[in-house]
């Protein structure tokens, strides 16, 4: 269980720290407003890799929620896992919520297509990515993978303290026939009462 615990922990950190590590890079090789040049009616963009790592940073979101999912089981975090707690669902969801969010700020800024358009009073503006919005994905695809790790902690945690002990009466080489060794649940002998008629 531990050796599971540890590795389980490894590939999704590592995986959210990639995922973050790229949506900061593209964070900081985004195209400013004051980097775009003007010619005529059109915007001229410098070369970025800005996209490229905003793209990157959401697969590997992905490959994070994919990996958490199917060491969940699916969803069986949120079904009838015996050893889930409240905790672990709700964990578990954050980790969804943060996930969906990364994918589709990270997406939403990657697919940011370069251009322009001239306004009613000839004066052209020139589309960029906001500020903060690769850093904000960067941040909730980080959130996620924590939030993963964490849920599992706490389903682990709760399996291994869960533990079965036997029925009072039986022994526990589970060597008993009930027919011949019949086990009574009552604490006291009771004794058979005499019929005075």
């Amino acid at each position: 269980m531990e050796s599971k615990m540890l590795r389980f922990t490894t590939v999704v950190a590592l995986l959210g720290i990639i995922s973050a590590a790229t949506g900061f890079a593209a964070e900081l090789t985004t195209v400013k407003a004051s980097d775009i040049y003007i010619v005529g009616d059109s915007c001229v963009y410098p070369s970025s890799p800005a996209l490229a790592f905003g793209i990157i940073s959401a697969v590997f979101a992905i490959i994070t929620r994919v990996y958490i999912t199917v060491t969940f089981g699916g969803c069986s975090c949120c079904r009838n896992d015996p050893n889930s707690t409240p905790i672990s669902k709700l964990l578990y969801v954050f980790s969804w919520v943060s996930s969906v969010m990364a994918v589709v700020l990270l997406l939403a800024a990657g697919g940011l297509k370069e251009g322009g358009e001239v306004d009613a009073y000839g004066y052209v503006t020139c589309y960029v990515v906001k500020s903060g919005i690769f850093a904000s994905g960067a941040v909730l695809a980080l959130l996620s993978a924590v939030f993963g790790i964490a849920a599992y902690v706490v389903l682990s945690n709760s399996g291994i303290q869960t533990t079965v002990s036997p029925p009072f009466g039986f022994h526990e080489d589970g060597n008993v026939d009930l027919e011949k060794s019949p086990v009574s649940c009552s604490t006291h002998q009771s004794t058979p009462q005499k019929n005075y008629t």
